[in-house]
C-alpha cells in the first residue's frame, strides 16, 4: 500500500513559511504529499512596506487581518490546502516584536503585549502544537533551528515549543527537521555583486543577519523547479516583502536572493542514513525515513512501539471550583424546570409529556460531559454530580427552607431528577475521553 507523506511546518509569522521553507513546501505538494502549515502569530507587530498601507503599522488588529489574507494567498501559490494559526479558536498568540542588536542579529524587544508568543510559557505553546500534531499525524515536522535563523525571539520560541510538542504529543513523529542555512550560502545570498542585484534598487547588507548553523546540515533540498511558486508566495506577502527579479527585501530594504536550495539539520527522530550522506547532504527532507514504520507507530526495527500516551495532569482547585459553580446553576435550573409537562389527550387517555424533566437531564448531561472532557478526569464531574444531588435533596426539604417545595418527592419526575445526574455521572465515568487516533 502506498503511503502519502504527511509533513507539518511550524512557523512564527506569516511570510516565514515562504522565506525559509517555501520551496520545500511547494516541492512536497507537487510530489503529492499532504502539507500542513501552522503559523504561531499573525505578525501583528510587523513593519509595513507599501506607502498606501503604512497606516496599518501600529494597528495590530488591522495588520493582523491583512496578513491573514496574505498568507491565505501565499498558501494558494504554494498549493497548500491545510493552514492554521496556533491556538485555533481557543487562544491567540501575538507577535512578540524584536529589535536589532549591535551584532546585527535580532533580540527580544524591550516590551511585548500580554498575549505575545514569548509571554506564554513553552509548555502552553507546546501543548497547542502537540494538539495539531495529534490531529495531523505527520511523518515529519519542520521548524526553525535553536538560533531562530537570525535570532528573532518568536522563531526561537517556536523552536522550543515545537521540540516540547514532539514529546507532549501522543503521535510519534518520525523526524523533526530544523531550518539551518550554511554560512557560505547566507553570504552568497546577500552578495550585492550577483548578476541582476544592482537593478533591484535594494540596499546591500552591511552585516549578514543569519546566524551560523546550529546542527550538522544533512539535507540540501533543491527547490529550483518550484522557484516560481516560491516567488509568487513571496509577492503575496506584500506588506512585508518586496520582490524584484530573483531577489527580495524585507522592510529594511536589504536585498537577498530567493533561495533555490533550502537546508535542514535533524532536531529529533530518525537520522539520515550514513550511506545517503557519503557525498554530502541528502537531497530530500524525507530521505531514509520509513513512513510505514511511523504509520504503524513502531520503530524501524519493529521493536518497542513509539506511540506513548501521556498521563493527564490531575485537576487543580480551579477545576473543582468550576465544577461546584456549574453544579449549583444546574441544580437550581433543573429544580425549577423538571416538573414542567404538557398533557396530550389520545382519545380518552391523557398522556403526560415530561419535557421539563427531559430538558433538565439534558442540561445535567451536557454540564457533566463538559467537565469530563475539559479536564480529562472524572473527579470534577463526580463532584458536580454530588453537588447537584445534595442541593436537590435540600430543595426537597420543605421544613428547612421557606418556599423549598420545588422538589416533590412523591412524584416520579422529581425522583428521576434527584437520581438522574448521579446515574449519568456513573455512566460517564466508564467512558474514556482519550480515544485512539487511527492512522490515515
Amino acid at each position: 500500500m502506498t503511503i502519502t507523506p504527511r509533513v507539518l511546518f511550524v512557523h512564527a509569522h506569516p511570510d516565514d513559511e515562504t522565506i525559509t521553507t517555501g520551496g520545500t513546501i511547494a516541492a512536497l505538494v507537487s510530489e503529492g504529499a499532504e502539507v500542513t502549515v501552522l503559523t504561531a502569530t499573525r505578525g501583528e507587530g510587523g513593519e509595513v512596506i507599501p506607502a498606501e498601507l503604512r497606516h496599518l503599522e501600529g494597528d495590530r488588529a488591522g495588520l493582523a487581518k491583512v496578513r491573514e489574507q496574505e498568507i491565505a494567498e501565499a498558501m494558494r501559490a504554494l498549493g497548500v490546502r491545510m493552514h492554521a494559526f496556533l491556538g485555533g479558536t481557543t487562544r491567540t498568540f501575538e507577535d512578540s516584536g524584536m529589535e536589532w542588536g549591535p551584532d546585527g542579529h535580532a533580540r527580544p524587544a524591550s516590551s511585548m503585549p500580554d498575549d505575545a508568543l514569548c509571554a506564554a510559557d513553552i509548555t502552553t505553546a507546546g501543548r497547542h502544537i502537540a494538539a495539531v500534531i495529534d490531529a495531523v499525524t505527520p511523518h515529519a515536522v519542520i521548524t526553525y533551528a535553536a538560533n531562530g535563523g537570525y535570532g528573532h525571539p518568536d522563531h526561537v520560541r517556536v523552536h522550543e515549543a515545537t521540540k516540547a510538542a514532539i514529546d507532549l504529543a501522543e503521535w510519534r513523529t518520525g523526524r523533526l527537521l530544523c531550518v539551518d542555512t550554511p554560512t557560505e550560502v547566507a553570504r552568497r545570498n546577500f552578495d550585492p555583486t550577483q548578476d541582476g542585484f544592482s537593478a533591484t534598487g535594494f540596499a546591500a547588507a552591511e552585516t549578514i543577519p543569519a546566524k551560523p548553523p546550529v546542527g550538522r546540515i544533512v539535507v540540501d533540498q533543491d527547490v529550483s523547479s518550484v522557484l516560481a511558486a516560491k516567488r509568487s508566495a513571496l509577492e503575496a506577502h506584500r506588506t512585508q516583502v518586496s520582490v524584484s527579479g530573483r531577489f527580495f527585501a524585507l522592510s529594511n530594504g536589504v536585498g537577498q536572493a530567493i533561495g533555490d536550495h533550502e537546508y535542514f539539520s535533524i532536531g529529533a527522530g530518525a537520522d539520515i542514513p550514513a550511506e545517503a550522506l557519503r557525498e554530502g547532504p541528502a537531497p530530500h527532507v524525507l530521505t531514509g525515513l520509513d513512513l510505514s514504520a511511523v504509520e504503524a507507530q513502531e520503530q524501524a526495527a519493529g521493536a518497542a512501539p513509539l506511540r506513548r500516551r501521556r498521563e493527564p495532569k490531575k485537576p487543580g482547585i480551579f477545576a473543582y471550583l468550576h465544577a461546584a459553580v456549574l453544579a449549583v446553576l444546574i441544580a437550581f435550573l433543573g429544580a425549577m424546570q423538571h416538573l414542567n409537562a404538557t398533557v396530550v389527550n389520545l382519545g380518552d387517555v391523557p398522556l403526560i409529556l415530561p419535557w421539563g424533566l427531559v430538558l433538565s437531564l439534558l442540561l445535567a448531561a451536557a454540564g457533566l460531559w463538559h467537565l469530563k472532557t475539559m479536564y480529562r478526569s472524572s473527579g470534577p464531574m463526580l463532584v458536580a454530580a454530588i453537588v447537584i444531588a445534595v442541593l436537590t435533596y435540600v430543595l426537597a426539604q420543605t421544613n428547612w427552607l421557606p418556599g423549598a417545595d420545588m422538589i416533590v418527592t412523591g412524584m416520579l419526575r422529581s425522583v428521576a431528577w434527584l437520581l438522574g445526574p448521579m446515574l449519568l455521572a456513573a455512566v460517564f465515568s466508564f467512558i474514556s475521553v482519550y480515544g485512539r487516533k487511527g492512522t490515515r
